[in-house]
Order: C-alpha cells, then structure tokens, then sequence
C-alpha cells in the first residue's frame, strides 16, 4: 500500500480548483497515475486530459484511442493534437528536441482553447536524475545542471506548468498504478538505446547504481541545490543590472568596467540580460567572440556594432547595447476625417480630393535631403537632422515617406509637414498604419 507521505494525491499543488485543471496525458505510467490522482483530488469536473500525437510511431493513433477511453473511464474532459512534421520525419534532426518543442506548443493552444492556466506534467525523480546526467556529460552550466522545474510559466503565456511528482520515484508511481489497478501504455521507444536519454537510463544509469545506489535521488538533489545557485546569481546580475540598464539597454561603458573588475560578474550580467530578453543563451564560442568585439571598441560614443542571435539583432550605440526585431515594418497611409471644430492640423478637403484625382499624393523612398516642418513655431528641418535630434539610431532611419507632388507631406513615425495644411474648414490627415511581417 502506498503510504501518505508518498502518496500522488499528496504532491499536487494547490491551485484555484473553481477553474479546469490540465493534465499532459500521454497515456504513459506517470500521467496516467497523474490524471488519476488529479481526479482524485479535484474531482473530474475539474480536470481535463491533453494528449499529444507525436505521429513519430504506427501505434500513436491506437494511443489517442487509449487515452480517450481512460479519461471517458476517469469521467473527465479530454482533447487532443495531431502533429504534422512538414517534410516529413525522415529529414528531421535532433528528433526528440523538436517533437518536445511541438508538444508544448500544442499543450499551449490546447490550455488556451479550453481556458486553462495551471498544466500538470508527470515528470518524476528519475525523469530528473537522467536529465541532470545528461546535461552534465554536455558540459552545462547551472541552468542546465538545475534540471526541470517543479513549477515555472510557459513561455509567452499565461499558464503555470507544474511537476508535482519531481520527489517521487518511478517504483513508487508504479505501486500507486497497480494498487489502484491502472492501465498504462509502454512506449516502446523508450527501449531503444540510440537516443542519447535512453541510452543512460538503460545502460550507463545501473552500472551507476551498483556504486551509489541511490544515484537517482541523489542526482535530483543535487538538480535542486544548482536552482538555489541559479537563483542566487539571478538575484546579484540584477543589482548589477539596475544600475546598468536603461529604456535604450544594457550601459556598455559599466558593462566593460564591471569585466575588468569581475569578468565572472560580468559574464553573469550578460547572461542574464541576455535571458531578459527572451532570447537563447549563446554558446561560449558565441559569447568570447561578442566580448572581444566590445574590447576592441575604441569609441564607444560614435562606433557601431552589430552581432545577429537567435533571429534577432543585438546592436552597440552610443554606448548601449540594445535588442531588436529584424522584422519588416510594412503598413499603409490612411486619410482619416478631422472635425471642424478641432484645431488640428490637416490637409485642405479640395486639395486632398484634387491630389488624388491627378495621384499627386504617392510614397516615396527616402533619398536624402528631404525637409520638413513639423511644428508651426520650428523651421524646416531635413529628417538627418530631425532624426538626429530625436535620437533615433541608424538602422531606425529607413522612414516612410508620403509626397504631395515634390513636396513632403508626412513622414511616419515624424509627423507631417504644417506647410501643406490648414487648421480650418473640411479636411483631413495622413496616418501610418503599420502591419509587422516576419
């Protein structure tokens, strides 16, 4: 019998149970003894099982059948997703990276869909120990050395992932299931030892065992300690980082005094700023190159620096080094109507409807020289100089531009020229609508 120390039901987090609660259900020993024990513990009104189809193995679809039948037995709610592999799964690499980044992002839409904000995942002990291994034979640093969490939010959303089960062995999952006479799905992948996880669980992890047999919990005590690590370094790359960063980025001058202080420290702060910005951490060879780049600036109030990383481009101006979207800004000029009894600035009604008869009123690129007033109380401006004064960097300067016959008439994201317009009678107004395109 299991004891209540162990027991599932005992290791579920306490979350609002007035709303559905998610279960990944593969069908597998663990989800299935975690859907149970949710049930158990929610009430199946509570609770809804996601199952995802890989369609990496001829019985997946016998699966889907399976976990269906169980939830329907369980009484809960259950939905499901089929993943398309575009080319098909014979030219995909590192197979298991891609189908668990396919599998949360079907979870994602599947707990969105149904309203869902907390998702359980039965991710055990043993799940944690290969993992720990496995990232220390690739030479991981404590993110990677701090294994899975027990509860983190998913990427760009709103739901809470839970592990509940991260201090339970499989052998005590598997005397749960049989004492409450589950039915599980072996999968048979998880015997062949050409993946890389399967082959340490098979053949490295027991010969492991022979000398510390208690290797697994061990491994997944150490996971623990290197997260309290992580998090202490989190906590003194953000003292740093508050007095380095800004709304323009990351202070390259106190970047580089900080390296020459502590280059640990430093390394520290990049990373984390790094990682604040959502971005992927760099390898070390990634990272040493970008270092070097910074050293060899000379002036740091005038150089520009640009490195492209996880399809995004990291830039260096005017001393700070910032992040952005390489994405094509594309987007529309609209003539919207302005009131009467508004002093706003607009173009004459007529002259609007005359321009576009004779399609006087056309966009045009940038070619250097272009002025503009965009203020009654300033004079003419070339956009160098506007630009220049709004601090706008380079790669920011590529402007749209609406013409009315040679003169300008607007320039989007600037404003437009008040020559060309009157603040009295019938009129209107240019305006940019920007659409993003990646």
């Amino acid at each position: 019998m299991v004891s209540s120390k162990t027991h599932p039901a005992n290791k579920l987090p306490n979350v609002d149970s007035a709303t559905r609660i998610a279960v990944a259900f593969s069908g597998g020993l663990d989800s299935t003894a975690l859907l149970h024990s949710t049930v158990a513990a929610y009430g199946p009104e509570h609770v809804i099982a996601l199952h995802v189809n890989h369609g990496l193995q001829e019985v997946a679809d016998d699966w889907v059948i399976h976990c269906a039948h169980v939830a329907d037995s369980f009484e809960v709610a259950f939905d499901f997703r089929l993943i398309n592999w575009p080319g098909g799964v014979g030219e995909m690499s590192n197979v298991e990276a891609q189908a668990r980044e396919a599998r949360y992002e079907a979870l994602a839409q599947m707990c969105e869909e149904h309203g869902v904000t907390d998702l359980l995942l039965g991710h055990h002990q043993d799940d944690q120990a290969e993992t720990v291994l496995l990232q220390l034979l690739r030479g991981s640093g404590l993110p990677g050395l701090s294994g899975m969490a027990a509860q983190r939010s998913l990427e760009r959303t709103d739901i809470r992932v839970w592990r509940p089960f991260m201090d339970l062995s499989r052998k005590e999952l598997e005397s749960y299931a049989k004492e409450y006479h589950l039915q599980w799905i072996e999968d048979p992948s998880n015997q062949d030892d050409h993946f890389t996880r399967n082959f340490l669980r098979l053949r490295i992890m027991p010969i492991l065992e022979k000398i510390q047999p208690q290797l697994r919990k061990n491994l997944s005590r150490t996971a623990s300690h290197m997260a309290d690590a992580q998090h202490l370094l989190d906590q003194l790359a953000d003292i740093d980082l508050n007095v380095m960063t800004s709304e323009d980025g990351l202070d390259v001058v106190y970047l580089m005094a900080l390296r020459f202080e502590d280059m640990a420290r430093a390394n520290n702060a990049l990373r984390r700023w790094i990682f604040l910005q959502g971005l992927n951490m760099p390898s070390e060879e990634r990272l040493s190159a970008w270092w070097t780049d910074l050293e060899q600036l000379k002036d740091m109030a005038d150089h520009q620096l640009q490195w492209v990383h996880d399809g995004k481009h990291l830039r260096v101006w005017r001393q700070k080094l910032s992040v952005s979207d390489p994405s094509i800004t594309l987007g529309r000029w609209e003539f919207i109507k302005i009131d009467e009894d508004s002093d706003e600035y607009g173009l004459a009604l007529d002259i609007y409807q005359m321009a576009m008869d004779k399609q006087a009123i056309q966009e045009k690129i940038r070619s250097g020289g272009e002025k503009i007033r965009i203020h009654p109380k300033q004079s003419r401006k070339t956009l160098k100089k506007i630009f220049q004064e709004l601090d706008v960097p380079p790669w920011q300067r590529t402007a749209r531009i609406l013409c009315l016959n040679d003169e300008v008439l607007a320039v989007a994201g600037v404003g437009v020229h008040v020559d060309l317009l009157t603040q009295y009678g019938p009129r209107v107004k240019p305006i940019f609508v920007k659409e993003t395109a990646h």
